[in-house]
């Protein structure tokens, strides 16, 4: 019986679970051959006067400067001194996933008074209504004549995490740092990568407000 409760102990607190990170599926389209050369001086736009929440604007901003400078970019302070620009936005939309499961039930085993094990075996099947969000990154990159001021969009990126909590401040800085993972390249498909809350790029970040 003690081995029994042992079990079904840690089985409780595996399935209460724990998240050290997130899956991130990332989408980079590249019209240049070669990542973004580095030391490469880029200004982040997080100027819109329709953004909705200009200080949550502001945080990404900061946090994609920093990255810049940990991929050996150098942030612009001013657009005339860029040779790109970066703009992003960000968004969250929802789905509902309907179905049925098996309700797991642990049966005990005894034999002529003695142990014998335990094992799971499903009684029923029980509907269950699930709502899922998916919050996304999409980040554009433009080269800059400093001359004409003219612009061309040269990299696209777009980065998505799928989960059942609707808080897109929790996984902003995942998102960032999917989406750099494959900065200034194209990717040909989606890729689909775990960034851990161990992250360097993550640690580094965390704290920006």
């Amino acid at each position: 019986m003690k081995k029994l409760c042992m079990f079904l102990i840690c089985l409780s607190f595996i399935a209460s679970g724990c998240t050290s990170g997130y899956r991130v599926y990332v989408n980079g389209y590249s019209e240049i051959d070669e990542r973004v050369q580095p030391d490469s001086t880029i200004y982040v736009s997080a100027d819109d006067p329709n953004s909705q929440n200009p200080i949550f604007d502001k945080q990404i901003k900061a946090k994609i400067k920093e990255l810049l400078k940990i991929h050996s970019f150098t942030p612009a302070s001013d657009i005339e001194q860029a040779n790109y620009r970066i703009d992003f936005h960000v968004g969250m939309d929802s789905h509902q996933v309907s179905g049925y499961e098996p309700l797991y039930h642990p049966y005990v085993g005894f034999h002529t008074g003695y142990w014998s094990g335990y094992h799971f075996g499903y009684t029923t099947y029980v509907p269950y209504y699930d709502m899922y969000f998916d919050r996304w990154l999409a980040m554009k990159v433009f080269a800059r004549d400093k001359e004409s001021n003219e612009e061309k969009v040269i990299w696209v990126g777009e980065a998505v995490i799928s989960t059942s909590g609707d808080d897109i401040r929790r996984v902003i800085d995942y998102l960032l740092v999917g989406c750099f993972e494959y900065f200034g390249i194209d990717t040909s498909r989606q890729r689909s990568i775990i960034v851990t809350e161990e992250n360097p790029d993550i640690l580094k970040i965390e704290s920006i407000r």
